[in-house]
This record gives structure tokens, sequence and C-alpha cells, in this order.
């Protein structure tokens, strides 16, 4: 009995130690994680971006329900005019408007380099009124949907935003280089972990 209540007093002398050791491989642990995932995020998006031509635009209207709704993101690709046919989805500015509209291909007619489309939001009954010629040798199509990623996206451009990421991204270089300077060497951990 004497001896359990020893041990006992002995795991409570080591708790307060191991506590602030745990918390602090934890909080590198998380803060490493992090850091990879950011870093991951980046490169697919640069990688995607450059290589690959996809872009990443946030839906705004729920013209395209089912196909995407508000809040989410469509992934688009650029390919040539040439290529397109009815049933795709581009991404084009339609005359009389200033904002880019995302609608599935209805019609497309006349010369295969610069096409008249018809478009129609898959929520629509109606196709769009407008025949929009399409001039550019290239031309947006969706290629994919990322659910939800749009509110965030919307959210990023904002001044206010901008300026918060920015303070986040020097806080997190800060504190990455603060840890490094004050991380002991290996030399003085081993030190450190020899007994005395």
């Amino acid at each position: 009995m004497h001896g359990s209540r020893s041990r006992r007093r002995g795991a409570r002398r080591l708790a307060p130690r191991l506590a602030p050791r745990l918390a602090r491989r934890l909080a590198r642990a998380t803060g490493g994680l992090l850091t990879a995932v950011l870093l991951v995020g980046l490169a697919l998006t640069a990688v995607g971006h450059l290589v690959f031509h996809v872009g990443v635009s946030p839906v705004l209207t729920g013209s395209m329900v089912p196909t995407y709704r508000p809040g989410d993101a469509i992934l688009t690709r650029l390919v040539p005019v040439s290529s397109l046919h009815p049933g795709e989805i581009a991404v084009f500015v339609p005359p009389g408007e200033s904002a880019p509209f995302a609608h599935r291909l209805v019609t497309v007619t006349g010369d295969r380099n610069a096409p008249v489309v018809t478009t129609r939001g898959d929520a629509n009954k109606a196709a769009d009124p407008w025949h929009a010629k399409l001039l550019g040798p290239d031309v947006r199509v969706v290629v994919g949907v990322i659910p939800d990623l749009g509110r965030a996206l919307v959210a990023v451009r904002t001044p206010r935003a901008r300026a918060l990421l920015l303070a986040l991204l020097g806080l997190l270089i800060t504190a990455i280089g603060t840890a490094a300077l004050l991380r002991p060497s290996p030399a003085q951990r081993r030190a450190h972990a020899l007994p005395t």
C-alpha cells in the first residue's frame, strides 16, 4: 500500500514537467502540419495554374443549380474556341455584361475560330438573351467544382481580409524564424539530456 502512494506522488511531481513538454511538442507538430498543408496547397495551385492552365473562380449566383451552387468554386481550363461543343460550360463575358458568366453552351455556330454561342443556366427555363461571338483564340471551360470554397475566395478578395492574411503570414514567418533561433543546437540538447 505504501509503495502505491509513493508512485502516485512521483507521478504527480512528474506530470507538471511533462505537460509543458507535451504541449510544446503538440504545438510544434500542429504548426508543422499546418505549414505543410499550406505549402502543398500553394504548390498544387501554382502547378495547376502554370502547367495545366487551371483557374479557380467563385460561383456568385444560382443560375447553374444543381450543377454548382452559390458559394462553390469552379475549376476552369483554357481550351481553343475551335474545340467548343454544345453541352460544355464556358466562362466568358456576354455582350452587354461586365462580369463573366459560366453557362452551358446550347448552340455553337459560325466560324470555328470565332464561333457564335447561345447559352443557358441549368436552373433557367429559357436560353440567355444573347448570341455571343467568341473572338479570342481560347476560352475557359468548367472542368470541376469544389463545394463551398467560393465563399473563402470571395472573403479573401476584400481589402480587410488581404491585410489580415498578410499580417498572419508575417506572424507565421516571424514565429518560425524565432523558434529556429531559440531552438537549442543538437550539441546543447545532448548535453542537457546527459545525467549530471
